[in-house]
């Protein structure tokens, strides 16, 4: 902050305050704390009236923040701009910001800029950073990268730790500057060693992943992170949380895991609320408890974070941990889908395709599922070619199918075996029909394993083996399929004629 000449001015309008002190008794010589607060603020009017610049500042942060008055911008921005005038580098930066909040005082970036460049000039650290801020946006000053990046060198040069990590990130992504991750690395490590929490979290951020060049190691990570963790910094926490669930860099503690995550999301972090649901989900924390799940999705997707606004839906459309309302599962789907979560894609697309909430639509359930399967989802891959194949369009369908089951959908690969069962958009090739089978029963494909018994059965493809059939029979009915129940009667009833 300026000094100011004027000292002797609030010194006389303190000692004035002093006239009105209440008059003492014998058992309460000094004023109390509100009589205190009372006399302090009649002292700064008075010095504000007479001129003094410190406490016209004073003033404007008290109406500002509302301490010892009713909060009033008006005021505040009255008192910051006559300590402004005077030279006062702090009321310009915060009348600067008034400015560009448009709190009491008109909206007007360009004097907002005008205010900042003052108080940047005068060596404020805080202006000069929020001075390149608007370089960079050409908010009330004509956009100029390089002219930013000067501004925050020199906030970095005068050790401000903001401004290290802020031209630290600059030099890592090549923001103004030609990309030099040296230099980069050499500014986030000052700031981090000047105890700046983000660049401590950013810092941690890149030996966690192995970014820049830099080598992961994760004990570094969990070392920059658990400091910027304990300053409060919500990304150190959800990231140094991951460290503990999988025992990266530090002993392998859930607990602590947990913890994490939960001060991260309560703090606002929706990757740590959304993470902390699909650990509900699991057996993570003990037994699965998908009513927990759901309502960490739910802060997560009140958030805006995709992936907790698909789970969301998918929770709400099989009715695990909320009540099954498919309405509610089409709109976080949708939320989710805007932001070009693909898992959204398939979910809305496998909603059509059923008539969830709505008739069926193969039509729309193409549109979405071909969107999902171009960014290489197998689900969508597979969906698609499904419905491609009941369409009569075997080429296209064997495409996308084949894609699918190479990429290990087991319902395209139990499609695949049925395409060359049948002979449709392939070759009629039994042994590749069982292949393709015996690779999707083994997922745990219902279907699958009662086709794979059929052949198994019937000797077509495969040596013929009433045992193993019997076997994939029983795994299929077990999962609720009623022709394999009825398939292993069949294989029951020939077993039994054969003997005979």
């Amino acid at each position: 902050m300026k000094s100011t000449p004027a000292v002797s001015t609030l010194l006389a309008a303190l000692l004035a305050a002093q006239l009105f002190l209440p008059t003492a008794r014998a058992d309460d010589t000094m004023p109390s704390a509100d009589e205190a607060r009372q006399l302090a603020l009649r002292a700064y009017t008075e010095a504000a009236r007479e001129g003094d610049a410190e406490a016209r500042f004073k003033l404007g942060w008290l109406y500002e923040q509302g301490q010892w008055v009713a909060k009033d911008p008006v005021q505040a921005a009255h008192w910051y701009r006559l300590a402004a005038d005077q030279g006062e580098s702090v009321a310009q930066y915060n009348l600067a910001l008034l400015l560009l909040n448009g709190s009491g005082v008109a909206k007007d970036p360009a004097q907002a800029a005008a205010w900042l460049r003052k108080a940047a000039d005068l060596g404020l650290s805080s202006a000069q950073l929020k001075f390149s801020e608007l370089l960079d946006r050409g908010e009330g000053v004509a956009a100029d990268p390089a002219a930013a990046v000067a501004w925050v060198k020199r906030a970095a040069d005068q050790g401000d730790a903001a401004g290290q990590n802020n031209l630290a990130l600059r030099f890592l992504d090549g923001r103004g500057v030609a990309k030099d991750a040296a230099q980069g690395l050499q500014w986030l490590n000052r700031a981090a060693e000047g105890e700046n929490a983000t660049a401590q979290a950013n810092l941690g951020q890149i030996h966690m992943d192995g970014l820049h060049g830099v080598a992961p190691d994760p004990v570094l990570a969990a070392r920059w992170l658990g400091k910027a963790a304990d300053k409060g910094n919500p990304v150190a926490q959800y990231r140094l949380a991951l460290l503990h669930e999988k025992g990266l860099g530090l002993a392998r503690d859930v607990k602590l895991a947990r913890h994490w995550l939960e001060t991260a999301a309560q703090a606002g972090e929706t990757a740590a609320a959304a993470h902390l649901g699909l650990l509900f989900e699991s057996d993570a924390f003990g037994a699965p408890d998908p009513t927990a799940a759901a309502t960490w999705y739910a802060r997560a997707a009140e958030g805006g974070d995709a992936l907790a606004r698909n789970n969301l839906g998918a929770m709400h459309r099989e009715g695990r941990g909320v009540a099954k309302d498919f309405a509610q599962a089409k709109k976080w789907f949708l939320l989710a889908a805007e932001q070009s979560e693909p898992l959204a894609w398939v979910n809305l697309g496998l909603m059509a395709e059923q008539g969830q909430g709505g008739p069926k639509d193969e039509a729309e359930a193409q549109t979405w599922f071909q969107k999902a399967a171009e960014k290489g989802l197998p689900k969508a891959q597979g969906r698609l070619g499904w419905l491609l194949y009941k369409a009569n369009r075997h080429p296209e369908a064997l495409v996308w199918i084949n894609r699918a089951a190479e990429g290990g959908d087991t319902s395209a690969q139990n499609n695949l075996g049925v395409m060359y069962e049948q002979g449709k958009g392939v070759k009629k090739d039994f042994t590749l029909a069982a292949r393709w089978y015996r690779k999707a029963a083994e997922g745990g494909d219902k279907f699958a394993q009662n086709n794979l018994g059929v052949l198994l059965r019937d000797g077509i493809g495969v040596e013929r083996n009433y045992g193993e059939a019997i076997t994939w029979f029983k795994r299929s009915a077990a999962q609720g399929y009623l022709k394999a129940q009825l398939s292993l009667a069949q294989l029951y009833e020939r077993m039994a004629a054969e003997k005979k």
